[in-house]
């Protein structure tokens, strides 16, 4: 062997070596610094090590989240904070648009910390985007509601993830006799999936030998292990000290995750007004000059009243001339009368009391026959679509035979998918509102609305009941 090949050798033994534990240690320390600059700044300056220390301590943060769930867990646990807990879930629910995203957000986490819970704990296989073509995925959990009453099978959510993306994919509903489960863990799965298929799951590989393989003294000992077993079953262990503090730390998840998750989003969408209307306000007119505190939300309220007022000043005679005159001159300039013109119909269309756009769920077979889809009906297809379909009838009077517009979202954004042509006539009309929808799509079929349609989820959610109802188990176990 020359000299170049063993230094390429000896190069690429290196990279095997390093990159897997560099990359590792890189990751770890993302998210300790990620987890530090947000929960640092809230210990007190007597009570934080390093105002004593000469030197920082990585991963304070990640142990005051796990003190302050184990606390919250500890403390909801008991009489005074379950009611506490049912008190601020049911003002929560109250809240227009925060109650809703509270709702289900809460309802992911106790699906997903029961123990009874079947989401993501079960990788499969399934023919996907054609018959004969196979892709990985993760059961979510048995259909319910309409969509397993129209489907009139047993039936699977099934979310099919993207690579080397497994946060995003879609959601696709698939008779049980379709799908193939394997012998894989979810973790397995995952990485299989992030890998492109380079990762293979740990019973395919080459495992090396253990102790006592292959003198019989390794199965010995399970043998034995198996008749003491049997011969002295052992009787209910009381539970132990870090039992409990797993189960305080699943309780404190299952309270604490829904409301930070509600008010970050919350406190996002009102930073963002703050953060671009607020600079826009003359120093005079700004509260924020005289007082010594900002207030939050400031941009928001100032962003809804100047939309209202726009609305107001165009419905006259003079607004509608601006709003000609406007167009008029948008319109002149090359290329931004194309995005204008785009942005502006997607606008009347979607906010006309007529439109049907985002009006109506229906279920699709998508990508093939016996594999369902959620949708969003968006309109008619236009008439070069509908001629080319070749399904609308001679007299055009048969709305069933007419073309519509689908979107399927993907999961869990629905900000993005595919649109789709398809008769009315070959998809399956849904009882679910289009909120209810979302929320399936978004969690990958763990929130499932029931069959009855859109009156029933807000019953499930509870936000019209007082709060003395019995709330969740707070442990979530």
């Amino acid at each position: 062997m020359t000299i170049a090949a063993r230094f390429r050798n000896y190069f690429l033994a290196g990279i095997l070596v390093t990159a897997p534990i560099s990359i590792t240690l890189w990751l770890a320390w993302k998210v300790v610094g990620f987890v530090d600059e947000r929960f640092r700044p809230l210990i007190p300056p007597r009570w934080d090590p390093e105002t004593y220390l000469p030197f920082d301590l990585p991963g304070l943060g990640i142990l005051v989240v796990l003190v302050g769930l184990i606390l919250i867990g500890s403390v909801t646990t008991g009489i005074l904070g379950g009611l506490f807990t049912r008190y601020s879930g049911w003002l929560l629910r109250r809240i227009p648009i925060v109650g809703s995203v509270y709702s289900w957000v809460l309802q992911i986490f106790e699906t997903l910390l029961s123990e009874e819970a079947t989401a993501f704990r079960e990788v499969v296989l399934v023919e996907y985007p054609y018959r004969g073509s196979w892709a990985v995925g993760f059961i979510t959990g048995q259909t319910e509601g309409e969509v397993q009453d129209l489907t009139s099978e047993t039936v699977y959510n099934v979310f099919v993830p993207a690579t080397p993306n497994p946060t995003t994919g879609f959601l696709l509903f698939i008779p049980e006799r379709d799908i193939r489960r394997l012998d894989i863990t979810v973790d397995e799965g995952v990485r299989l999936v992030i890998s492109g298929g380079i990762v293979k799951p740990d019973s395919d590989q080459e495992q090396e030998s253990t102790w006592g393989s292959g003198t019989g003294i390794a199965e010995e000992v399970e043998r034995i292990k198996k008749e003491m077993a049997a011969q002295y079953p052992s009787e209910a262990e009381p539970v132990s000290l870090f039992g409990k503090l797993r189960d305080y730390l699943f309780a404190g998840t299952l309270i604490s995750a829904p409301v930070a998750i509600t008010i970050w989003l919350t406190a996002g969408v009102i930073s963002y007004f703050d953060d671009n209307v607020i600079p826009m306000i003359p120093s005079g007119w700004n509260p924020g000059t005289y007082l010594p505190f900002g207030i939050p939300g400031l941009g928001l309220v100032l962003a809804v009243l100047s939309i209202t007022l726009v609305g107001y000043l165009t419905a006259g005679l003079l607004g509608k001339a601006v709003v000609r005159l406007g167009d008029r001159i948008i319109g002149a300039l090359p290329l931004l009368r194309g995005i204008y013109s785009a942005v502006k119909q997607i606008f009347e269309t979607l906010l006309k009391k007529q439109s049907d756009a985002f009006r109506e769920v229906v279920l699709v077979e998508y990508p093939r026959r016996d594999a369902w889809a959620i949708g969003f009906i968006t309109g008619a297809a236009a008439k070069a679509i509908q001629e080319n379909t070749g399904e609308r009838s001679a007299d055009h009077e048969d709305a069933d035979s007419e073309t519509a517009n689908i979107f399927l979202p993907t999961t869990p954004n629905p900000t993005s998918g595919f649109l789709i042509f398809l008769p009315r006539s070959e998809v399956k009309r849904l009882n679910m509102t289009v909120e209810e929808g979302l929320k399936m799509v978004i969690s990958g079929g763990i929130v499932t609305p029931s069959a009855e349609g859109s009156g029933t989820q807000a019953a499930a959610d509870g936000s019209n009941s007082p709060p003395n109802q019995p709330g969740p188990n707070p442990s979530g176990r």
